[in-house]
């Protein structure tokens, strides 16, 4: 599954070395964001498509369907937030690693500098995923359908 196998590469990219270059600290921030965004888009399909539906092409749709800047506007709706404390964990570490990740891709003067930076939001990936893992299916189901769909008056 996309979300271990990002996560594994991201503790592995710091993990065993003296001293860690910027560039697997970055990488290891980035891997960690796309790890939590994969797994909302795993949840959305598995929720809306159906588990045993992963071979169809509605499936990879839906999957598809996922977008980042959305997906933190929606997370920043006090409605969404209420649907379960979970939720709004969630929201709040994919805010946080969304920013983070923006600066380990795009900011030449980040201020990831530690090994023990990068731990730590790798930490709040698998922290936000276990919560994610963690919903009820008509929970998982009400997230999905706010993360893909506006809400129309």
């Amino acid at each position: 599954m996309m979300k271990k196998d990002l996560l594994r590469r991201a503790r592995s990219s710091i993990d065993g070395k003296r001293r860690v270059r910027s560039a697997y600290l970055r990488r290891a921030v980035s891997d960690a964001y796309y790890a939590l965004f994969h797994a909302l888009a795993f949840a959305c399909a598995n929720s809306l498509a159906g588990v045993t539906k992963r071979d169809s092409s509605a499936w990879r749709r839906i999957y598809r369907s996922l977008e980042h800047s959305r997906a933190k506007e929606e997370f920043g709706r006090a409605e969404t937030r209420a649907l379960h404390e979970n939720i709004a964990r969630i929201g709040v570490a994919f805010k946080q690693l969304q920013e983070a990740r923006h600066a380990a891709d795009y900011d030449p003067a980040t201020t990831l500098r530690r090994r023990s930076d990068a731990e730590a939001l790798i930490g709040i990936a698998e922290t936000a995923i276990s919560d994610l893992d963690a919903l009820p299916a008509d929970l998982a189901l009400d997230l999905a359908a706010s993360l893909l769909f506006r809400k129309r008056p």
